[in-house]
């Protein structure tokens, strides 16, 4: 095993380099220790995603589970998702992807959830399995269980068509970055009658920065691409597909703050009073909307794991996330990209209106930086001079996953520490003066004493 395996440990998930932090010797070694902490004794699922170092590690991480005593269902090329959805098949007791989701080409690593997509975070177990790597002897022998290749695709989509009706729409352009998406939504594209148009169809190679939807240089090569071309909508996903990320007639990338108010109004019209999980990034406009239909609002720490728990304890409906996961209680409390880009075009076509015009209120009534991320030279540092300089004069001060502070005047900022990434997260949004927001931001971005970003080239109003 790689010296340097526990570096690949992250707080939601596991992923590193391929292979100084994470090779086939890792994979072998993880499987026998997930095997063991869990104490499975059935099935266990395995996917991955479009990497070239992801067949290997698969190979290795299916040799490992069976060597340790468990039957292995091996998903082939597939979404996160449909990694999901194989754990609330019969008999399944866990499920592993192996992909670094958005990461660059060089990363690699493992989502794992147990049966009934219970997702498995450093708190909850991933943390004893690194101990056992650590200092687990060689495995016993034992006979090896039997590795059987199984296609779930027709049975999801048979699934997803038992949640949507045919969306007969103008035409839609598709974005899968050259990840997995296409293993799903050019089957749904031509069952739900939706007319569609590819860009980075097939699964890879991903981009060289990665595979983040909302990238800027991604995100212009997706306006390019829709450019004098008669598009209703624009949808492109991160690379496993479990983000999912949406642009206007024009190409314009469209917030998925204003996504989240618009998913949320639509399941609340039909379900008033029901819970609406989210992160606390950015909240105004969740929250005018939660408070509209008399939901339940439900804050959770970002991160995929989080969410998920906050749905399933809440029996939430839905739940948005800034960073573009939306997580659905009809598909078992998980996040899916394909619900997503269906629902919306759902909502689009009972609505009669453009994606505009159905988010236009939202942006009226709240307004947003995009997320900064910054490197700190201290972060702790940063956080408690921010602290210092801001809680006298702030209405509010919550220190809920993260640092946030509701001022006078009807603004609010955040920062929080990336669970992925040595970056800090900061968000600034108001129901006031768009000018006076980005003034008071700049302050507060001066004041955290960043460590060579150029940051001020992505400060303006979305």
């Amino acid at each position: 095993m790689n010296n340097n395996s526990s570096s690949a440990f992250r707080l939601g998930d596991v992923r590193g380099i391929y292979p100084e932090e994470i090779d086939e010797a890792f994979s072998l070694s993880f499987a026998a220790a997930f095997v063991k902490h869990f104490a499975l004794g059935g099935t266990v699922a395995t996917g991955r995603d479009m990497r070239e170092s992801s067949a290997p590690l698969q190979h290795a991480l299916n040799e490992g589970l069976a060597a340790a005593g468990v039957e292995v269902m091996d998903l082939g090329l597939c979404t996160t998702e449909l990694g999901y959805f194989s754990s609330v098949q019969d008999d399944i007791d866990a499920t592993i992807i192996v992909t670094a989701s958005h990461n660059p080409p060089e990363y690699n690593g493992f989502k794992c959830v147990l049966s009934r997509g219970v997702a498995v975070t450093y708190d909850t177990g991933l943390a004893e399995v690194e101990r056992l790597m650590q200092t687990m002897g060689p495995p016993a022998q034992q006979a090896s269980r039997t590795v059987t290749k199984v296609d779930l695709h027709p049975h999801y989509i048979d699934f997803i068509k038992t949640q949507f009706q045919p969306l007969t729409s103008t035409h839609i352009a598709l974005n899968g970055l050259n990840g997995t998406a296409v293993t799903l939504a050019d089957t749904l594209a031509h069952e739900l009658q939706i007319p569609v148009s590819w860009f980075r169809k097939e699964p890879g190679p991903i981009p060289s920065q990665g595979a983040n939807p909302a990238n800027p240089h991604l995100a212009k090569e997706m306006k390019n691409f829709m450019a004098g071309r008669a598009f209703d909508l624009g949808v492109t996903w991160d690379g496993d597909c479990d983000r999912c990320v949406f642009f206007d007639q024009d190409g314009n990338l469209i917030p998925t703050y204003y996504i989240i108010g618009l998913l949320a109004s639509s399941f609340l019209e039909t379900s008033p009073g029901a819970a609406i999980v989210f992160d606390t990034k950015l909240c105004l406009n969740t929250l005018d909307v939660i408070n509209r239909y008399d939901g339940r609002p439900v804050p959770a720490e970002t991160g995929h794991a989080f969410m998920k728990l906050a749905m399933r304890e809440h029996n939430a409906i839905y739940g948005g996330e800034l960073s573009a996961h939306h997580y659905f209680g009809d598909f078992y409390y998980c996040d899916s990209g394909m619900f997503a880009w269906l629902k919306v075009l759902e909502v689009i076509k009972n609505s009669g209106q453009t994606i505009n015009d159905l988010v236009s209120e939202y942006r009226n009534n709240v307004c947003c930086t995009p997320e900064i991320s910054v490197p700190l030279v201290d972060a702790e540092a940063a956080f408690s001079s921010t602290l210092r300089g801001y809680e006298k004069v702030a209405r509010r001060v919550d220190f809920f996953d993260g640092l946030s502070f509701d001022m006078p005047g009807d603004w609010r900022f955040s920062l929080r520490q990336s669970k992925t990434e040595p970056l800090v997260r900061v968000n600034f949004e108001s129901r006031g003066d768009p000018d006076l927001l980005l003034e008071e931001a700049e302050k507060i971005i001066n004041g955290l004493d960043v460590a060579g970003s150029d940051w001020r080239s992505e400060l303006t109003i979305q």
